[in-house]
């Protein structure tokens, strides 16, 4: 854990130097990534109103209260008008927010589709340089949309609650193979067993053995070839392999009333340390570097087709498809063309 006290003002004015980009927002995350210093990254995923922020809350109060500098990141939908937003997840986490070991972040969407802010990557990256033991991030909020936080975080936490239709959602395919664990908020309403039945159903399909660790052997049950999924099991393990393998928990909780707290973080700490000692983790982290690189030359082409010469000739080429001269596909790839070259021009200048 980091001894080193934190400047939360210093912190704060570093990270809105990198979120707007300023002038010296470059040299910060480029130290950032040279000091490599990983620190676990924790998730919160789910739909609209499943308690995600008053859940956090008491996570990061726990970790916090046991010795660990935590940073929260809250990320809000922005309006499509102005790309600002409300930004009011820290009225939610009244506790945490009071605690000297955390500190808490809001951070607009600013538009970005998939749940995260875009400057999100560089943000966590920089937090881990500036001494924090933990970063807990929560997503916009928007269900099946949340799906970029599994390329962000090195344990993904997917909140559902009873009478917001979950057994429907834990059905999806996107939302169910995101989750290193599942928790059921607000486990005293009517509805809630059934939520946690439909989730551990689905589970079943794709996983054998128990919640938790299981080790080589010991799961009672194997899969024909091609009959577990692959997607879920290079994050968790191979399923028919000699490796261990997760599954991950369906986990009961009541933020409003703090129960099943210590038990959800517990089970979050195991899941991190399998990984640790599977060199999962490593691999998680090249995986979502290669996406966040991938996404950001992708927005670099896509800023070069606004400018003038760029935008005029998407113009051109919108009017020959539009006459049935051209394809879109044939389109894009003359696009293409003309934005490597405007690159090209860019950087020998």
């Amino acid at each position: 854990m980091s001894e080193r006290p934190i400047d939360i003002r210093q912190v704060a004015r570093t990270l809105s130097a990198v979120e707007n980009r300023r002038p010296q927002a470059d040299a910060i995350v480029r130290e950032a990534y040279r000091q490599a210093r990983r620190v676990p990254v924790v998730g919160i995923a789910g739909p609209p109103g499943a308690g995600k922020s008053t859940l956090l809350d008491h996570l990061a109060l726990h970790w916090a209260q046991a010795g660990e500098q935590v940073a929260v990141i809250a990320v809000d939908p922005s309006s499509p008008y102005t790309g600002g937003a409300m930004l009011g997840d820290r009225f939610r986490m009244d506790r945490a927010s009071a605690h000297p070991r955390v500190f808490v972040r809001s951070l607009s969407s600013r538009g970005q589709a998939g749940g995260l802010s875009r400057a999100a990557q560089d943000v966590v990256t920089v937090i881990g340089a500036l001494g924090f033991d933990r970063v807990l991030v929560e997503t916009v909020g928007s269900g099946q949309a949340d799906l970029d936080v599994a390329m962000l975080a090195d344990c993904v936490v997917v909140v559902s609650v009873p009478g917001l239709g979950d057994q429907i959602q834990a059905a999806k395919a996107g939302i169910l193979e995101i989750g290193d664990v599942y928790a059921v908020n607000k486990q005293d309403l009517p509805g809630a067993d059934t939520v946690a039945g439909h989730l551990e159903a689905n589970l079943d399909l794709v996983y054998p053995g128990r919640a938790g660790v299981n080790e080589p052997g010991r799961t009672g049950r194997r899969y024909a070839a091609g009959g577990a999924n692959p997607s879920v099991h290079r994050r968790h393990g191979a399923a028919h392999g000699p490796e261990s393998f997760w599954r991950p928990p369906v986990m009961r909780v009541s933020a409003r009333e703090g129960a099943g707290i210590d038990a959800l973080a517990g089970t979050i700490d195991a899941f991190l340390e399998w990984q640790r000692e599977g060199g999962c983790e490593a691999q998680r982290r090249v995986e979502r570097l290669r996406s966040h690189v991938a996404r950001l030359a992708a927005g670099r082409l896509l800023a070069l087709a606004s400018h003038e010469g760029s935008s005029a000739e998407l113009g051109r080429l919108a009017e020959r498809v539009a006459s049935g001269a051209s394809t879109p596909d044939q389109a894009a790839e003359v696009l293409i063309d003309v934005l490597f070259e405007s690159w090209r021009r860019r950087r020998a200048t």
